[in-house]
């Protein structure tokens, strides 16, 4: 009860107001952004199950064993069987190459098949949800093919032996796959009716899916009994391995918002920290009295510690509202961008969001108060007696531990927790070094300037601790929008503009053998750049020198739990570099019989592979052997094709080869890709240049997103700022009172307070706009691979909007100390 009356008391004074903001905005920081990723996790487990339209499934080059089923029905799982296979399907004179997927009348078990009367249908109206699959004798068609084919609703179209009545428009399905998966124009058909068809042959390149879905772990059951029994030719696919890239980005994502949330919170942390050092002087003569009134140190510890859990859980309460807000403001814009409805979050963002604020509150603000039991009841007559303190190695150990906990809670990865740990390390000593180089030179600087800058120096150099924390708390706000605001602006074009003239922007994919040479003509006729047709084959790596590929090798690259392709040339591309070996010009075979193969560097040293391994391929259900020839280097960025493995020419010339190229095409001559794809049916196009437009797109929503968190980085920033201010103000009180009674007039203690606060500004941005220019260049060199080149305008309006920033908000926050007349704080000093 008198913990509940003294935080009263000390809210209505202002003591904990400042305490009790940075602790609303250390908690809204890490709400907003723990809800807005959590929502994004469980939408994207609904997506991706809806996309697979199961839960999981097994693929299979071959009908699964039928005794799975029953495994299935014992454990209450729902299943289903599909089939997938490319085919030509015609109408008429016309005919293009399909992505023909047969089903059972449940599919999908997830998700929902959305069919219209319509081609190319949008308007909700014109859109409606089929309550089972296609019965025996329809077929429903992707909108693509009725302008290829020619056809309409009601027409009938061949596949293989067998004619089907087309009867739905097919807008949207589950697993309609990616854009290197299963392409071409989707046809949905009745399963009863494959065998009719004909076009499933032996050796037909077909893709047997069993569908899956039910209790998780009633699934999760199911699979770990059959995981023994998969061939070599069948895997389990989920949710997340079947969007594992999409899953690596929004992971990549999640981490830089949930370290923007750490940085906030830390920013919050010092603001608590310096607040409660300010309660903690102003509580000596309270904890005093209290003393001698016979409370033992436990109990004024116990009271304190109360008054401290109090202000979190009242605190926490506007703080989650004001991350709720911020989540649902990001969550508003990302759902009309991309039109999708985000799951509600779970209970866990939010505790975890209050856990943070306790974390801070303990970590930061417990040193300054943990000694005040220490007070001996005589402070109360012996003023001058000095006051025993946290030691500097104790707070700046818990700031350590709140620091790596906080990292490690939300990015949980080790080495991402070093790596920013080390990275604030870094910007303090700058700060440091700065600071103190500038106090220094200030001195000498200020003898021949006007009294205003001799006072701002001399308010800095009493005030070191403050200046210094002002300069790292700013400098690391500004580094963040600095590195937001130039990703967004510019390092996308720069990367753009980096790449050379006419890369590559659309792929030739499925080029028979016999279209290899009129192709290259059309092409070459238009005098478009493009690259050589490479022959390609599908295939697995199953053995390494006649023992199956280990779970280790399958974890350290995808290309061992799928198959991958497979080509072979005499000509080395510009693009590839042998590192390790030779190349076939002087190669020579240590195998008699065997192949040589050519393997990408990294994949190889993942994998453990060595020059002179042999190599086993499953190829259609045949094997083949080949040695390892040498290890490349690709450059993936040069929109080319390329591959894991290279044979040497002739090597598989008897695998039915399929053709793959890449060529660039202007945007005005777009219409040259429907003249190929009418003249050459079954090939395929990919369009590089709407996945880069789709990128960018992302890029910009994301970053909207963050602009957000960063804003509340900045109010941290701001409340630093001001614990610092407030809790020098009594000593900059007595200092603006002498010198208001010795005559400095007022328009000069203005100036001075204004000089010293842009002057931290200026300095805040010229390390700001440095850190920023490192993480910069580092993302230019090692990720995006250009040509390091320095953002030189920065350097110009980092400072600038520092000094204007920080300079404003100093004066507003000593506002109360320029104004208050020098009689009333010479009094309240004696």
């Amino acid at each position: 009860m008198l913990a509940i009356k003294l935080l009263w008391r000390n809210w209505r004074s202002g003591e904990v107001r400042l305490l009790a903001a940075a602790l609303v905005i250390a908690v809204a920081v890490v709400s907003s952004i723990a809800i807005f990723t959590d929502r994004l996790d469980r939408t994207l487990v609904r997506e991706s199950n809806m996309l697979l339209g199961a839960d999981s499934l097994v693929r299979s080059s071959h009908p699964v064993d039928t005794a799975w089923h029953a495994l299935a029905d014992n454990r209450a799982v729902q299943h289903s069987d599909a089939v997938v296979f490319s085919s030509m399907v015609h109408a008429g004179d016309h005919m293009h190459l399909a992505s023909v997927k047969a089903v059972l009348p449940e599919y999908p078990l997830r998700g929902a098949l959305e069919i219209s009367d319509k081609p190319f249908a949008v308007k909700a109206q014109d859109i409606r949800i089929a309550e089972a699959a296609p019965p025996p004798g329809e077929v429903w068609v992707d909108s693509r093919l009725f302008p290829l084919l020619n056809i309409e609703a009601g027409d009938d179209i061949s596949i293989g032996e067998r004619d089907f009545r087309v009867t739905r428009v097919l807008i949207r399905e589950p697993d309609s796959g990616n854009p290197f998966s299963f392409m071409g124009a989707r046809v949905l058909m009745n399963l009863d009716d494959l065998a009719s068809t004909g076009v499933v042959q032996p050796g037909s390149r077909v893709e047997y899916q069993w569908l899956l879905a039910g209790d998780t772990s009633a699934v999760n059951a199911l699979l770990e009994n059959i995981k023994p029994l998969l061939s070599e030719h069948q895997r389990i696919v989920d949710a997340g391995s079947a969007n594992r890239g999409l899953g690596r980005t929004l992971n990549t994502g999640k981490q830089f918002l949930m370290l923007s949330a750490v940085i906030g919170v830390l920013l919050a942390g010092v603001a608590i920290a310096l607040a409660a050092q300010q309660f903690s002087r102003r509580h000596i003569d309270q904890v005093a009295l209290l003393k001698s009134l016979g409370m033992s140190a436990r109990r004024v510890r116990a009271i304190y510690g109360q008054q401290l859990l109090l202000l979190a859980a009242l605190a926490a309460i506007p703080g989650l509202l004001i991350g709720e807000l911020v989540q649902q403001s990001v969550a508003a814009g990302l759902q009309q961008a991309y039109n999708v409805a985000l799951v509600p979050p779970g209970f866990y963002p939010y505790w975890i969001s209050f856990v943070s604020g306790l974390i801070c509150l303990v970590c930061f603000a417990l040193p300054a108060l943990w000694f005040l039991p220490t007070i001996p009841p005589i402070r109360i007559l012996r003023r001058d007696l000095e006051v025993q303190s946290a030691s500097t190695g104790w707070r700046v150990g818990m700031a350590a531990l709140a620091v790596l906990v906080l990292i490690l809670l939300f990015s949980r990865d080790y080495w991402l927790a070093a790596s920013v740990s080390a990275g604030l390390v870094g910007i303090v000593i700058v700060a440091i070094v700065i600071s103190l180089l500038m106090l220094a030179l200030g001195r000498k600087m200020t003898a021949r300037r006007g009294s205003i800058w001799r006072i701002a120096i001399g308010t800095m150099q009493r005030h070191k601790e403050q200046t210094l924390i002002q300069l790292v708390v700013f400098a690391t706000a500004l580094m963040l929008l600095l590195v937001l605001v130039i990703v967004r602006t510019s390092m996308l074009q720069e990367w753009q503009t980096q790449l050379p003239e006419n890369t590559p922007n659309h792929f030739l994919v499925n080029v028979a053998p016999y279209d290899v040479e009129p192709i290259q003509q059309a092409i070459d006729q238009r005098q478009y750049a493009r690259e050589q047709l490479y022959p390609m084959v599908r295939g697995r790596l199953v053995e390494v020198n006649g023992e199956s590929v280990t779970d280790e090798q399958r974890r350290s690259r995808d290309v061992f739990t799928r198959e991958a392709n497979l080509t072979w040339t005499d000509t080395l591309g510009d693009d590839n570099r042998v590192v390790a070996g030779q190349w076939w010009d002087s190669w020579q075979a240590t195998q008699e019989g065997l192949p040589g193969v050519s393997v990408e560097v990294e994949m190889a040293q993942g994998a453990g592979l060595k020059l002179g391994d042999r190599l086993t391929f499953s190829l259609g259900g045949l094997t083949m052997e080949a040695e390892i020839a040498s290890f490349r280097s690709l450059d993936w960025r040069s929109m080319k094709p390329n591959f894991f493995f290279i044979f040497e020419p002739g090597a598989l010339e008897s695998y039915s080869p399929t053709f793959i190229t890449s060529l660039f095409l202007p945007a005005e001559d777009k219409a040259f890709i429907n003249d190929l794809l009418r003249d050459y049916p079954t090939m395929l196009v990919i369009e590089l240049d709407r996945i880069m437009a789709q990128i960018r797109s992302v890029v910009q929503h994301v970053s909207d997103g963050v602009q957000l968190v960063l804003w509340l980085i900045l109010v941290a920033s701001a409340l630093v700022l001001m614990a610092a201010v407030n809790s020098s103000l009594d000593s900059r009180k007595q200092e603006a009172g002498l010198l208001r009674a010795l005559g400095s007039p007022g328009r000069i203690m203005v100036g001075s307070v204004w000089a010293e606060f842009s002057l931290i500004g200026f300095l805040a941005g010229l390390i700001a706009v440095l850190g920023a220019e490192i993480l910069l260049l580092s993302l230019q060199h090692y990720v995006l691979e250009i040509p390091v080149s320095p953002h030189y305008i920065f350097w110009l309006i980092s400072p600038v909007v520092g000094a204007l920033l920080v300079g404003s908000l100093g004066a507003w926050s000593c506002r109360s100390v320029v104004k208050t007349p020098p009689g009333i704080v010479l009094r309240e000093a004696s």
